[in-house]
């Protein structure tokens, strides 16, 4: 666990995801971003990257926030085909509400790429997404899942007790689940106390309290394990409340900055593997332009980096840019532009 912890905390480097790219007649055409819920950090970062990375690509973007409701997904990407976009971004629109959407956007030449929310596959249709989709581009969902639960077993020396905080509604959530399970299962003195399942539109607002009351009925519990940060950072407080501070951990995946705020602090919150949303939202307009020329679509695996707090000493976690900058450099812009003939 160590070894699989230290193999994955130092800096990745940028490697072309595909080659290169004459980008010249695409100027001026539109990506439309399909936000699942902007109050998500990880959601609206990548949103934030995509619209950053088509302009320097010499792209207009447009933002439809679906705030968590199935109706308005469907909407926003039927508006996004009816408005004429060239190319859609679901960053984290459930997959399985918006399969006629994606399949009336491919009939109409329209290419969709998936942000962070299904895991990658290479080689395959859909890339891990629907099989409509173009392309996908998105973290080792089983890698990120193996890695909060190393954390927990490295921090307890071999005796985590854990929680699984899961969402099963998002694409992500059995592979994640199924890397903490498998890794779990290694560890003969280690255990899983419980899992739980709550609703992306109730993170907010069950999640303290359930945390409260899973920690007072079960002492033994000395870890938690949520799917993605932000659950992290409801849970964080419900182990406050149950007076646990200390006692129990929490480690989780995606790095958003007000989770690693908590990682910096270091009380509760102990790792936090980060994608780069920045780099993120690089590689989907990357993708994008890819499918809007007609070509192959691009290896959808983006870069992990395990933080813990230690790794936070001297690191600004004010904002996505900030982290971005501290934990995986920004070369990887340089090397996109380079790819797209603008360096």
């Amino acid at each position: 666990m160590r070894q699989l912890i230290e193999e994955h905390s130092a800096r990745p480097k940028f490697t072309p995801p595909g080659p290169p790219l004459d980008i010249s007649s695409l100027k001026g055409k539109t990506i439309a971003i399909q936000v699942v819920d902007a109050r998500i950090g990880a959601i609206i970062g990548v949103a934030e990257a995509v619209k950053e990375a088509a302009a320097r690509a010499g792209l207009k973007t447009t933002v439809f926030d679906a705030k968590s409701s199935p109706v308005r997904m469907q909407q926003g990407f039927q508006e996004a085909i009816n408005n004429g976009a060239n190319a859609i971004v679901n960053d984290g629109d459930v997959v399985k509400i918006i399969a006629n959407q994606i399949k009336a956007a491919r009939d109409k030449g329209i290419p969709t790429v998936e942000a962070i929310n299904s895991p990658p596959v290479v080689g395959v249709p859909g890339q891990g997404s629907d099989p409509n989709t173009y392309g996908n581009v998105a973290p080792d969902s089983y890698l990120t899942g193996q890695l909060s639960a190393a954390a927990a077993i490295v921090n307890t020396n071999g005796h985590a007790h854990v929680v699984i905080m899961n969402t099963s509604e998002v694409s992500a959530s059995p592979t994640i689940v199924k890397g903490m399970k498998d890794t779990l299962a290694k560890c003969a003195t280690c255990s899983i106390v419980q899992i739980t399942d709550t609703p992306l539109a109730e993170w907010s607002t069950a999640i303290t309290g359930l945390t409260t009351t899973i920690v007072r009925s079960h002492p033994e519990v000395n870890y938690l394990l949520p799917i993605y940060s932000d659950m992290g950072i409801f849970a964080a407080a419900g182990v406050q409340q149950a007076g646990a501070t200390g006692r129990v951990h929490i480690a989780s995946f995606n790095g958003t900055p007000a989770a690693q705020a908590l990682v910096k602090k270091g009380d509760i919150y102990a790792a936090n593997t980060a994608q780069d949303n920045e780099w993120i939202g690089w590689a989907v307009v990357d993708q994008a332009m890819r499918g809007m020329l007609k070509q192959e679509p691009a290896n959808p695996i983006s870069p992990v980096r395990y933080v813990a707090t230690k790794d936070l000493k001297n690191v600004d976690t004010s904002s996505s840019k900030a982290l971005s900058t501290a934990l995986f450099g920004d070369d990887y812009k340089q090397g996109f532009l380079k790819l797209w003939g603008l360096q």
